[in-house]
């Protein structure tokens, strides 16, 4: 939940609730979700008996969606490691067997028939055949969580004193249920990372008192706050929220991305996706699913992590004040100020230049008529003309003298090859902002008059780019680039690859089919550009075009928000 939408969290969890408005739903002709994939074809081989691969051919043939040949790799990549590791749990565990069974469970109070309360949770069930040891394996795509997560927490409580349902547990309320034949007297929450060879976590291994007493104590209070809302945040949450069509925190931006017809169901863009789709459709499609990428951890891209960092503290202090030198001391006796709380020393002598360099474009240095100032805040409009969902994170939005600026900002270690013209194709992220601006997606009657702003920062000095949303040319430039960038994605449901040398830096190549298999590990060329396939630093002065800036950009910016959740 943490960064979601408070309300989009309350409204799921009231299946019986929806809005008094009717609006019918059109499905992506593609299977959305591969982890359910993974579990299908489990079922097949924990339940029907199955050998794996057969299982995985029978689930993939009757899915009732596409199935890109990239999801199909990582499914049965995916079967393939939880079948393994199930082997190895089963020696983890000790001399109780543990048998799977298909019935979730759940814990319900029925206090009568407008009120039934009930607590569930997803993953595969186990249980010795009394069931007084009993185990949830929580799937992961990438991520592993611990113990003390709450939603962690919620599933020992589940499975220490939920009963096995009958029915489904989404659909079915009240459900019926049966209870074991015994008590529980030992509970396990498993993790198992299905991407990967790393070993199942036991996360929880307990007594339902022990599980009863920490689910009060840490999770309880989560769920509550889940469940009474709070506050509405636009931002990706907004595609299959039931209060979309009548909420008020989300602006409605019809026409935005100047595109003429609906396309095949609602669907989510922000420039990463432009950028990912311009380098290979494939690649957008399957970061779209959300399977697990290979991310470089060179210290280039650090330094931007670091640089984002450090502003996005420094532009968050209140009252509102500009960056100065005082803030960025020499790494010495005194410390390293700000940059203490999130960098070594070493790490700071390294990114300071560019900060140094920041002083002098620094939106607040003149603070005076600043009335609002948000870093990095979630945004989000809905194109109804299109039927899509356009997301963004701006570095900074702020509001000086009544006028709306919006900048982002990014890192380069090479001071030369950048210019205005031709920055809305080199940047996607900035002609998506004039047009946000523009329609009155911050506030207003649409034309509005604001300012975009691109700052460029090098060891040696830092660049300012800006846009007038009031000058309807500079609108016309940036959505004639929206509607480039968008109308194939729009329509596309295919969603082939394109290999290439590029192929060498796509996070998710090792599940595409299709790729390109490099045969060094120098500079790769895209449109004559040669590109650092480490740092995305581009090593020639060939013009830049928008292919060759995206893949520049994917390797030395990657997108904080793209790893699976999971």
């Amino acid at each position: 939940m943490q960064g979601g939408c408070s309300e989009f969290a309350a409204l799921k969890a009231r299946p019986r609730v929806w809005p008094r408005s009717f609006e019918e739903r059109r499905y992506a002709p593609w299977e959305t979700f591969p982890l359910g994939l993974v579990m299908s074809a489990l079922d097949g081989v924990e339940f029907g008996g199955l050998d794996a691969e057969v299982s995985v051919q029978k689930v993939l043939e009757e899915a009732r969606g596409m199935v890109h040949p990239g999801v199909e790799t990582w499914v049965r990549h995916a079967v393939a490691t939880y079948l393994e590791d199930s082997r190895w749990l089963a020696d983890e565990v000790g001399d109780v067997v543990l048998l799977p069974h298909p019935e979730a469970r759940v814990v319900q109070h029925v206090g009568s028939a407008l009120e039934v309360r009930a607590l569930t949770g997803w993953g595969r069930w186990y249980a010795s055949a009394d069931g007084s040891v009993r185990e949830v394996r929580r799937l992961r795509v990438g991520r592993m969580g611990t113990g003390e997560d709450p939603s962690n927490l919620a599933l020992a409580h589940v499975t220490a004193f939920g009963a096995r349902a009958a029915g489904s547990v989404y659909r079915d309320l009240p459900v019926e249920v049966r209870a074991d034949p015994a008590e529980a007297r030992r509970v396990r929450v498993v993790e198992v990372v299905v991407s990967d060879e790393r070993v199942p976590k036991v996360v929880v291994d307990a007594a339902p008192g022990e599980v009863a007493r920490v689910y009060r104590e840490r999770a309880q209070p989560v769920a509550a706050d889940i469940v009474f809302g709070g506050s509405r945040r636009p931002g990706s949450d907004c595609a299959d929220c039931k209060l979309r069509a009548e909420c008020g925190a989300l602006p409605h931006v019809p026409g935005l991305l100047g595109l003429g017809g609906r396309g095949t169901h609602r669907r989510v863009w922000s420039a990463s996706t432009a950028g990912q789709y311009r380098i290979c459709p494939a690649q957008a499609h399957l970061r779209d699913q959300r399977l697990p990428g290979d991310w470089s951890d060179h210290p280039a891209i650090r330094r931007g992590t670091l640089v984002h960092s450090w502003l996005e503290a420094a532009h968050a202090r209140f009252p509102y004040r500009g960056c100065s030198e005082d803030d960025l001391p020499e790494a010495g006796n005194h410390g390293i100020g700000l940059a203490a709380e999130f960098m070594t020393a070493d790490e700071y002598r390294q990114v300071r230049p560019y900060l140094l360099s920041h002083l002098e474009a620094c939106p607040l240095r003149e603070p005076a008529g600043v009335t609002s100032v948000t870093v990095e805040p979630s945004v989000a409009a809905y194109d109804s003309q299109a039927d899509v969902l356009v997301v963004a994170r701006p570095d900074l939005v702020y509001v000086k003298e009544g006028r709306t600026v919006y900048r982002e900002q990014k890192t380069t270690g090479d001071p030369d090859g950048w210019e205005a013209d031709g920055l809305f194709e080199r940047v996607p992220q900035l002609a998506l902002a004039v047009c946000l601006v523009a329609d009155g997606a911050f506030g207003g009657e649409a034309p509005v008059a604001g300012t975009v702003e691109l700052e460029v920062m090098t060891p040696v000095g830092a660049s300012l780019f800006s846009f007038d949303t009031g000058d309807a040319d500079v609108v016309v430039r940036a959505r004639a680039e929206l509607t480039k960038l968008t109308g194939a994605w729009h329509t596309d449901v295919e969603f082939r690859a394109v290999p290439g040398e590029h192929c060498a830096t796509c996070p998710v190549a090792r599940w595409c089919p299709d790729r390109y298999e490099s045969p060094g590990s120098g500079p790769i060329d895209v449109d004559g550009v040669l590109i650092d396939p480490l740092t995305g630093e581009i090593l020639n002065e060939a013009p830049v075009t928008g292919l060759a800036q995206a893949v520049a950009a994917g390797i030395s910016e990657p997108d904080a928000d793209d790893e699976p959740p999971f």
